[in-house]
């Protein structure tokens, strides 16, 4: 059948407004669908290392409401929501619960913090399953060379905020330098990452620096007596002693070190004494320990996200919380900055290696200071200055009985000093 004029004008204008329609769709820039964006948090809010966790909570709900629990991603508002699981210090439970965050509650990105123990599995199940990461509060060395890291590969989806091991090192010889002492120091590390990594920096930091060690060998934690390593020290004479165990056992440690007479004039008590639920149980015999850390009410920097100085988070923190302030307070709210502003800067939200390739190029302004993840040692990874603190009597008027006093900035001169190191006083 011949078709009329009219029909095939018809169809014609049918067919090209089509084209034309189909034009303009492609033309013309579809909205952009809103979802909620998340980042995942792998805690360890029980068990030995819990104090690493105590300020996550009041960290996270006041970058939250700062943010009106909304994130601005290439010009759309998305909501915007924080997941905090509890590892319960436990390495098996850190993998499951990161593998819980990625496969069931679908996060963009993940933090994990609190020694190698929740770091390091939490940071293979982002690698293997391609998803953005950032660690803090682990030595760089225990959390790279700890996961079979390659300096020559790197990892593709998995970067680390924090100091180094010659960096740690150097910012305990620079303090204890200072010391009038003998230079025998002995060594408390177990058989872990952090044990491992410490007692070849001291072996190589110190012993090239004139210092004898001391090393008793590795332990297995948690253990029930530190009598042979504080026999060993004793029988040498070590008037430095240096430690990487968890809070209750360094609790235990020093306890038995003041029922066996050990008194050294230097206790560098690290992995535990970064935090005042650890230093709480010791009473007067705290004052004196040291521990490199990295934020304190010093700090001359802030919040890119609150605007917030160290003295008025921590003040806040302490009125929130009815507790006093701890290191982490500031390692993790720097690290969700970082994390929050690679999801601003990522290209697709929808797509990881964006996201990924956003916190690469991280050059940014936080809290604890600037945060570059092409600045470290080894790859993604962000080097961190330290300072030394000794625990003391606190400033007249504060609610608590000590705190931590900035006594060295050789790793970190833009932190003013409190105070000149000091011997430990046993009276």
């Amino acid at each position: 059948m011949t078709k009329t004029t009219s029909e095939i004008s018809r169809r014609a204008v049918l067919k090209t407004g089509g084209a034309a329609l189909a034009a303009a769709t492609l033309a013309t820039p579809a909205l952009a669908k809103t979802r909620t964006v998340k980042i995942g948090i792998v805690s360890p809010e029980t068990g030995p290392m819990a104090a690493f966790a105590e300020p996550t909570a009041f960290i996270v709900s006041q970058i939250l409401n700062t943010m009106d629990h909304k994130i601005s991603i290439s010009g759309v508002d998305h909501p915007f929501e924080i997941i905090v699981k509890d590892t319960q210090s436990s390495p098996n439970r850190a993998s499951e619960v990161a593998l819980e965050l990625i496969q069931r509650d679908e996060v963009d990105m993940i933090l994990s913090y609190g020694g190698p123990e929740t770091a390091n599995p939490a940071s293979d199940q982002c690698e293997l399953n391609g998803v953005p990461s950032v660690s803090t509060a682990v030595p760089l060395e225990p959390w790279f060379f700890g996961r079979g890291g390659d300096p020559k590969v790197g990892f593709d989806w998995t970067f680390h905020h924090f100091f180094d091991g010659k960096t740690y090192a150097d910012s305990m010889l620079s303090f204890i330098n200072r010391l009038e002492t003998n230079k025998v120091m002995g060594g408390l590390w177990p058989n872990d990452a952090d044990g491992l990594a410490l007692s070849q920096a001291f072996t190589d930091t110190f012993g090239g620096a004139g210092y004898d060690i001391v090393d008793p060998g590795r332990f297995d934690l948690p253990a029930s007596s530190y009598s042979t390593q504080i026999s060993t020290f004793k029988a040498a004479g070590a008037e430095l002693a240096q430690c990487v165990v968890p809070p209750p056992a360094f609790t235990l440690f020093w306890d038995q070190c003041a029922q066996q007479g050990f008194q050294p004039k230097v206790m560098i008590a690290s992995k535990s004494s970064e935090y005042p639920p650890s230093i709480k149980p010791l009473g007067d015999r705290a004052r004196g320990v040291s521990v490199p850390i990295w934020f304190s009410r010093a700090y001359p920097f802030a919040s890119s996200i609150t605007g917030q100085t160290a003295p008025q988070i921590i003040d806040a923190y302490e009125a929130a919380a009815g507790r006093q302030w701890a290191a982490t307070l500031g390692s993790t709210h720097a690290m969700l900055e970082a994390m929050i502003d690679a999801l601003q800067r990522s290209a697709d939200i929808d797509d990881p290696a964006t996201v990924r390739d956003a916190l690469a190029a991280t050059r940014l302004d936080t809290l604890i200071g600037k945060v570059d993840f092409s600045s470290g040692s080894l790859p993604n990874a962000s080097r961190m200055g330290v300072v030394m603190v000794q625990w003391d009597n606190a400033a007249e008027g504060s609610p608590y009985p000590l705190d931590m006093a900035v006594v060295d900035n050789s790793q970190a001169p833009e932190i003013p000093m409190d105070r000149a190191p000091f011997a430990i006083p046993y009276s």
